[in-house]
């Protein structure tokens, strides 16, 4: 072997060690930064409480560098969102929430695109069912485990029932609310007895079959974690609307309750002049 083939071997190894050296020093440099922002409250969970151990392997594995290999994956996940190749996003997006399993607005793009984009797509009401409910479920059972203390993702599923199941934007609404009502009456659909109770007393008993039941249940579930006016009132309007929407299928046991959850809001939100007009408008039904 030659001087220079000798060379050669001396630099790629020292290049591998170098590597292995800095990625050692990348896992430990990661694992204080995660205490010191669990120190400062700047994570909604401890790193990897919760997380299937794929996703746990992948954060601490990977350390910073999930943040690089995302940020292509959001890239392509772009392009394949202008190009409508949204089964293909379906898959792309499981990978980038398995990087960042803490950032709800990946899990709100994620169900977003199966619950609506995806949806549309299908041709049977079962098949858009499927699909919607997929959504619903990725919320509820995977992206909120993960990020418990996020008002973005409870806003996100209080509006998919309130807006998907409650208005007859989609064709196919009718045989969702069906569907879910089935699924409330065999009892996949688990609450909190505590906050039912507490949203019966503070606002009005429910029908839980109904999906604006479930919207106002996320919504009121999600306003402790609300840390700006932006998601407090986003939250609050959904509850209102709620009820505005069984107002207008001829329930109007709920004028008065939606006539306090406006006034609320009002006292919060003064200056939102749009709630005057809401609350107008229900004075004016008041018997």
């Amino acid at each position: 072997m030659n001087f220079a083939s000798n060379k050669f071997l001396i630099l790629h190894s020292s290049f591998l060690i170098a590597a292995f050296l800095l990625l050692s020093f990348a896992g430990v440099l990661n694992i204080r930064l995660l205490e010191q922002r669990q120190e400062r409250h700047l994570t909604q969970a401890p790193p990897t409480q919760n997380m299937p151990p794929l996703v746990a392997f992948t954060t601490v594995a990977l350390g910073g560098f999930r943040g690089i290999l995302a940020d292509v994956l959001w890239m392509r996940a772009g392009t394949l969102q202008d190009e409508g190749r949204f089964f293909e996003l379906v898959q792309l997006s499981d990978w980038i929430t398995k990087l960042q399993p803490r950032s709800p607005v990946i899990w709100a793009y994620h169900a977003w695109n199966m619950a609506y984009n995806i949806s549309t797509l299908m041709t049977a009401p079962d098949e858009r069912w499927r699909w919607v409910r997929n959504g619903l479920v990725l919320l509820r059972d995977e992206g909120m485990v993960l990020n418990p203390g996020s008002a973005r993702l409870h806003q996100e599923l209080a509006w998919m029932f309130l807006h998907k199941l409650g208005s007859g934007e989609d064709p196919a609404a009718s045989h969702y609310r069906a569907r879910w009502a089935a699924e409330v009456e065999a009892g996949a659909a688990p609450l909190d007895p505590a906050l039912v109770r507490r949203i019966e007393k503070e606002i009005a008993p429910l029908d839980w079959r109904t999906p604006q039941a479930h919207a106002i249940y996320w919504a009121m579930a999600g306003l402790p974690f609300a840390r700006h006016d932006f998601d407090d009132l986003a939250l609050r309007r959904i509850v209102y609307q709620s009820l505005l929407q069984r107002i207008a299928l001829g329930e109007r046991e709920y004028i008065a309750p939606a006539t306090a959850c406006v006034q609320e809001t009002l006292a919060r939100h003064p200056q939102i002049p749009a709630l005057q007009e809401v609350l107008a408008r229900l004075q004016q039904m008041t018997p």
